[in-house]
């Protein structure tokens, strides 16, 4: 049976290059964003941006979660008995 807690060890440790890519891209916005706005508008943006990206993130991980325990029973019913001739 596969240890779950083997998972750990396929997940990346480190960031990708994408992901750091996108970061500066990102900082770009923020700082053109920053000659616009005040520092506390920005602040509360960034605090419900980051409240939507949580519970974007939570929905993913729980429809990946719900569809892997529906794959498990699927996979976990016995066979069907097919009748002798």
């Amino acid at each position: 049976m596969f240890n779950l807690t083997e998972l750990q060890q396929l997940t990346p440790q480190d960031t990708s290059p994408e992901y750091r890519r996108q970061q500066e891209i990102i900082g770009g916005y923020l700082n053109r964003l920053g000659r616009g706005f005040s520092a506390d508008y920005l602040d509360d943006f960034q605090i419900e941006l980051g409240r939507l990206v949580a519970l974007a993130r939570d929905q993913a991980f729980l429809s990946g979660l719900r569809l892997g325990s529906e794959l498990t029973l699927a996979l976990w019913q016995p066979l069907p008995k097919k009748p002798r001739p």
